[in-house]
């Protein structure tokens, strides 16, 4: 009887153990996804600091501030498992704070009337959360052009010249949001200014030049500046040097080593 009881016992502590070495796996569905940002690439002299913004369809929403001596760990949240847009905003060293352009939920950028655009290099992309962690390295590109002008010929002092375009800053996937841009930069001794403007969706950039009577001339820039082969559509935009003869009314275009020259047509 005894042995009996024994082969009993010893069976039950086997079903036991090997209960003990078999695992139910955890439904985790309902966790969330840890987002791993790696600012590693980000280049600690340029940019002093970085603006970054977290949203999803279901409202969530996280906003931080990262100072460029966090750059070198990746910046760890939890955030839901159905996606996430990352945006990430920073202006070059010795910028004025970008903080006032930035949209209420951090997920884009606003060019107030008036306002050129600022230097901003920018990250935005949808990224996919329906796992435990996801990493996602963040490097910044320049999202703006330094449009630089230089009246050839002298033109009247009281003569009023002014940049205007349809794209007055960025949506929450990084794509330029359609509205009225326009800056009216003052010329200096040599006839030369420059404006800093926000990617373009198409030709329709213009340079204005007035009096107090009205519009005298307009420069149809979008257009020469596609017609050169420029790509608005690159990663990081690069900038133009334009020079306009007034009296000759023909504009020459300088991106890096390329030159062309246009003939102008005038439209009042």
């Amino acid at each position: 009887m005894s042995g009996r009881l024994s082969s009993v016992v010893l069976f039950g502590l086997v079903v036991i153990a090997t209960s003990m070495g078999c695992s139910v796996k955890e439904d985790r569905s309902g966790c969330p996804c840890v987002l791993m940002l790696d600012f590693s690439r980000v280049d600690t002299d340029r940019y002093d600091s970085a603006f970054l913004g977290l949203l999803s369809a279901d409202g969530f929403l996280h906003r931080y501030v990262l100072d460029n001596g966090m750059y070198g760990e990746p910046y760890r949240v939890e955030v839901p498992k159905n996606g996430i847009w990352v945006n990430v905003c920073s202006v070059e060293s010795g910028y004025d704070d970008l903080s006032g352009m930035l949209v209420p939920d951090w997920a884009g950028l606003h060019i107030p009337d008036g306002e050129e655009c600022p230097p901003v290099n920018m990250f935005s992309a949808y990224v996919d959360t329906a796992a435990e962690t996801v990493t996602v390295p963040v490097v910044l590109y320049k999202n703006y052009c330094v449009l630089s002008v230089e009246m050839v010929a002298d033109v009247p002092a009281d003569f009023i010249i002014a940049i205007e375009g349809n794209v007055c800053g960025y949506g929450k996937d990084g794509a330029p949001v359609p509205g009225n841009f326009r800056v009216v930069p003052g010329l200096d001794e040599k006839g030369c200014c420059s404006v800093r403007i926000p990617r373009q969706v198409d030709s329709s950039l213009r340079l204005v030049i007035s009096d107090g009577d009205g519009v005298l001339r307009e420069f149809s820039v979008g257009e020469y500046i596609i017609e050169s082969g420029y790509d608005w559509g690159t990663d990081s935009l690069e900038d133009v040097d334009i020079k306009i003869d007034y009296a000759k009314a023909d504009v020459t275009l300088v991106i890096n080593d390329w030159e062309a020259t246009f003939d102008i047509n005038v439209e009042i």
